[in-house]
């Protein structure tokens, strides 16, 4: 088996360990945002209603953010082995990128879905949509860097 230098890796989940926190924090700011708007709507239970929506949503997309991570820890792990052939560079970058992509693809999908709700103004049920996509988001990307720490983790594991 050849030698791998975890150094990076290592780096990459520490920096996603930091990027959980601030989302963790982004979320009790919007949680709080958020259920301070319904309460002055009157609506106080579309703050826990939209927070189980956003939850149902990430209990269908936890298999596929799953696998995603699990192949993206892959190939960072593949990555990280020394003496690495041309050919397996451009293979490596062929995998990095269709990840991204994918990744580019989720938040895209987010960011396009937020900028077409229309303004509450104009809309009355326009907040809990927007709540549930924004709590959905912030899941997601959340489960995301859990998911890629913990299989990177195990691949290690694996490895050594």
């Amino acid at each position: 088996m050849a030698s791998i230098d975890s150094k990076k890796l290592n780096r990459q989940m520490m920096i996603y360990r930091i990027v959980q926190t601030i989302f963790v924090g982004l979320l009790i700011v919007l949680a709080i945002v958020f259920q301070s708007r319904f309460a002055v709507l009157g609506k106080p239970e579309l703050f826990l209603r939209s927070i189980m929506f956003a939850v149902i949503g990430q209990l269908i997309l936890i298999w596929p953010v799953y696998k995603l991570a699990w192949r993206d820890a892959g190939v960072e792990i593949e990555g990280a082995t020394a003496n690495l052939t041309v050919d397996q560079q451009k293979a490596l970058r062929k995998k990095r990128l269709l990840g991204d992509l994918w990744k580019f693809c989720g938040v895209a999908f987010y960011v396009a879905f937020v900028m077409l709700v229309p303004d509450a103004k104009k809309a009355s049920g326009s907040t809990p949509v927007l709540a549930i996509t924004i709590f959905s988001f912030l899941l997601t990307c959340l489960m995301y860097f859990q998911c890629f720490n913990f299989s990177a983790k195990k691949r290690l594991k694996e490895i050594a």
